[in-house]
């Protein structure tokens, strides 16, 4: 990963948020304490990218940061979150019984 191919637009941002909050759910939190986190999140990273925008002396560091969240994701386990929820496939396997029947109950076993 290049700083300088990495760029920061809305899909970005939006994994970046989403991974955050990923590595924040390992800490045990859960139910609506994890989902005010996320949305402190979300409107957290919003507005510094928005802050971008609007001033452009700070974009780079901006840009860095958020590279640097990026990669710090990956190394942390952003691989767990893709595995957990599109598990590899796992081949089908048949499996059959054999099937005894009686004609009359004094015949012998038909096979």
């Amino acid at each position: 990963m290049d700083i300088g191919n990495f760029i920061v637009n809305p899909v970005t941002l939006a994994l970046i948020v989403l991974g955050v909050v990923e590595f924040i759910k390992k800490f045990g939190i859960t139910g609506n304490k994890l989902m005010l986190i996320a949305m402190s999140v979300g409107i957290a990273f919003g507005l510094i990218y928005k802050a971008r925008d609007l001033y452009l002396p700070a974009q780079p560091y901006i840009d860095v940061a958020f590279f640097g969240i990026a990669v710090g994701l990956g190394a942390s386990g952003i691989y767990s979150f893709v595995t957990d929820r599109f598990p590899p496939t796992t081949k089908a396997t048949l499996k059959y019984t054999k099937v005894t029947t009686r004609t009359n109950p004094g015949d012998k076993k038909v096979q």
